[in-house]
């Protein structure tokens, strides 16, 4: 039973990782990563010390692995040097929240990738990253986005609590309206709470967005999916937490 949560659980907070592209992508977004990521690599980002450039590698390579991909080999690639890259750059840098964050994101992508046993033995070292991120920048968005999925679904006996998963996916929406990720799986706590009314308004507000943070996503996955849950006549029914 406590495999089955945890594996649960992973897949879920996978989910909750994907980095957020700005609201202008350029028109070839997600091609156009590979430009950017060609950029770093020839200016030697790789190897640098700034921990500055490092995290904005390692976000890039979650990014790849999440939006451009499509290929087990080649995410799996990606998302384990993201986290190398993260690791080395909280070498430099244990305080910073970022480095924190991408390390536990492209850890979990690629356990997510490799499977069952990858994603048990990972799942602690992810949800102690998450929480070290929170102690250091306590409105880190995806951070907040992610520690309350965990909290949502995790059983209580491994730490799972719902009251407080729902006050980390209200703050995270708080903070930044326009993640619609976050407020996609904010609307299916709602219906999983027995309150429509609640979750009508945050699909809502997903379908109705001007500038979604993550824009290249909400276009794809998090509007179409809003925009059937609302169209659903009994939507909690069948609905599930995670956003796909």
């Amino acid at each position: 039973m406590r495999q089955l949560a945890a594996c649960s659980l992973l897949l879920l907070l996978m989910a909750s990782t994907a980095a957020s592209q700005p609201p202008a992508s350029p028109s070839d977004y997600p091609q156009s990563l590979e430009k950017e990521l060609k950029r770093l690599l020839d200016a030697q980002a790789q190897d640098s010390s700034d921990s500055r450039l490092l995290i904005q590698l390692a976000g890039l390579y979650l990014e790849m692995g999440e939006e451009l991909y499509a290929e087990k080999a080649q995410k799996l690639a990606a998302f384990e040097e993201g986290a190398r890259l993260a690791k080395q750059a909280l070498a430099l840098d244990e305080h910073n929240a970022e480095a924190h964050y991408l390390y536990a994101a492209n850890l979990g992508s690629a356990a997510d990738v490799k499977g069952m046993a990858a994603s048990l033995l990972a799942l602690d070292e992810i949800k102690t990253h998450a929480r070290r991120t929170l102690e250091l920048q306590k409105d880190h968005v995806a951070a907040l986005h992610m520690a309350g999925m965990m909290l949502e679904e995790l059983p209580q006996f491994m730490g799972g609590n719902k009251s407080v998963a729902l006050d980390y996916l209200k703050r995270a929406v708080t903070i930044d309206p326009n993640y619609s990720h976050a407020r996609l799986d904010l609307a299916k706590m709602y219906l999983k709470r027995r309150d429509p009314d609640a979750a009508k308004r945050e699909l809502l507000a997903i379908v109705g967005m001007d500038h979604p943070s993550d824009a290249y996503a909400w276009a794809r996955r998090y509007r179409p999916e809003a925009e059937r849950l609302l169209a659903s006549s009994q939507p909690g029914e069948s609905v599930e937490t995670s956003a796909r």
